[in-house]
């Protein structure tokens, strides 16, 4: 499929949009519904929406236009993109215009809805099903793990998690290509659509991640929150050698101050993301190089060869050399 037949597939007027158009109302009877802050709030979950539940871990879905959506929420992870026009998005009781080119990524849980869209509004889902959002998922992201690990637990932790964020995205050529890219892939799929969806998607979320940082650059915004994903990826590339006090200095923060930001967004310490880092990093050694383990020791930046052996134990369950055997068995 090209983006010109996506965009011809998207535009089509569905049955169930004509009889919206014509005035007809869904009928949500067999939907269950629960109180929340006063308001019938309607629940979703992903595995009744997804007959394939088991074995993909995206379901994409365009909005339905001409009709109005009760609040609801869902049990999933939710991408929305503004594929054209625009929309209105009411989310926990405030409404957020999204314009064409922007995205939205929500939690599960949040209470919100969408007013109803015009012929020339399409908005397109992308849900996540929580089950399929392990770390060998994640792992296959271009963003590192801690980025990953972020957005994992921001939106299934009920303490300090954001509902959502909607990303200033309208004029990020790149973005636009992959998600047409991977819409193209799941309405007219490959051989190897798996692959292809899980590797563009991880090409989609690393924009996201660009995108926030270039955006909180240009704002010059600097609340707490501001600092997560920067200090994350600071981690991510200083691994081997940094220090809370070199970090600290590098965001003009105090080594205290960052230290409690860190442990109240991801549940990790300083040292705990540092050690995640060499270890992971060890890790893809082991599977991917034949670096001996004490070069690797070396390489991620680890000084005590019996410390180094306990996290790693205490990580994965098991002794670096058992691991590379065992897998070396299992690739035989």
């Amino acid at each position: 499929m090209t983006p010109e037949e996506l965009k011809q597939k998207l535009s089509q007027i569905t049955a169930s949009e004509e009889k919206y158009r014509s005035g007809i109302r869904p009928d949500t009877s067999a939907f269950s519904f629960t109180r929340i802050n006063g308001i019938d709030v309607m629940e979703f979950s992903y595995a009744n929406i997804s007959s394939q539940y088991n074995a993909i871990p995206f379901l994409v879905r365009k909005h339905s236009r001409f009709r109005d959506y009760p609040f609801h929420i869902h049990d999933w992870i939710e991408i929305t993109y503004m594929y054209s026009g625009s929309c209105v998005q009411v989310i926990e009781g405030k409404e957020y215009r999204m314009e064409e080119g922007q995205l939205i990524l929500m939690a599960p849980g949040t209470v919100h809805t969408i007013l109803p869209l015009t012929e020339d509004d399409i908005l397109v889902m992308i849900a996540l099903g929580q089950k399929h959002l392990t770390n060998n998922f994640f792992n296959r992201l271009s963003s590192s793990s801690i980025v990953s690990n972020f957005f994992i637990n921001a939106f299934n932790t009920q303490s300090s998690r954001e509902p959502f964020f909607l990303f200033p995205s309208q004029d990020d050529r790149r973005l636009k290509v992959f998600i047409e890219e991977f819409l193209c892939e799941w309405y007219d799929p490959s051989l190897a659509t798996l692959d292809i969806q899980n590797n563009i998607f991880s090409l989609i979320i690393s924009e996201l991640v660009n995108i926030m940082n270039d955006h909180m650059t240009a704002s010059r915004i600097r609340s707490r929150n501001s600092y997560i994903i920067p200090l994350l990826r600071y981690i991510e590339e200083n691994y081997k050698t940094c220090t809370l006090s070199d970090a600290a200095d590098a965001f003009g923060l105090n080594p205290n101050y960052l230290s409690n930001l860190l442990k109240k967004h991801t549940g990790s310490s300083f040292n705990e993301l540092v050690s995640k880092e060499k270890l992971s990093a060890a890790k893809r050694l082991l599977d991917n190089s034949d670096l001996s383990v004490n070069e690797i020791i070396n390489y991620v930046g680890y000084q005590n060869m019996s410390f180094f052996y306990k996290k790693f134990k205490e990580r994965y369950g098991i002794l670096p050399g058992d691991y590379r055997k065992h897998n070396v068995r299992i690739a035989s």
